[in-house]
């Protein structure tokens, strides 16, 4: 049985790391690592593709991932394949880091803003507001993990 080499982003943990897909079932094993029914691919160039959650822009989203050169942010886990001449998943060709190092995982991260109490029988502080912020990193490359 053939499997192919690909790589998983998992944006909330803020990791992206290879992944086996082997060729049986190989639509259900990609399925369940970007956890979701309907898929969509982005076309990264012409040897590779990310699979992506089709919905996934439509939910409550707690982070997304920009792809440099890509318009659109995109939801969910990631996955990143290798295509060949007919569209099949093949090895992905690009290094890892290379792949890590053109996307960006965008995340708000909140800043509690605190209000000094005094008074005669009162002293600390309470929770006046909380501000946003917008972070963003590349995805850290993790130990390789086969399914």
């Amino acid at each position: 049985m053939r499997t192919a080499k690909t790589y998983l982003v998992e944006p909330l943990i803020g990791t992206i790391r290879i992944v086996s897909i082997p060729a049986e079932n190989r639509l259900g094993v990609i399925r369940s690592l970007i956890e979701c029914d309907l898929i969509d691919m982005v076309r990264v160039d012409e040897r590779h593709a990310i699979v992506v959650d089709d919905n996934g822009l439509n939910e409550t989203l707690p982070c997304m991932t920009e792809l440099e050169g890509y318009a659109s942010p995109l939801a969910g886990n990631l996955l990143i394949i290798g295509t060949d001449d007919n569209g099949e998943t093949i090895d992905v060709e690009t290094e890892i880091d290379e792949i890590a190092a053109r996307l960006t995982i965008v995340r708000p991260v909140l800043h509690p803003v605190f209000e000094t109490l005094s008074g005669p029988l009162i002293f600390g502080s309470r929770l006046a507001a909380m501000e946003v912020r917008i972070e963003r990193n590349s995805p850290k490359v993790v130990g390789e993990n086969s399914n």
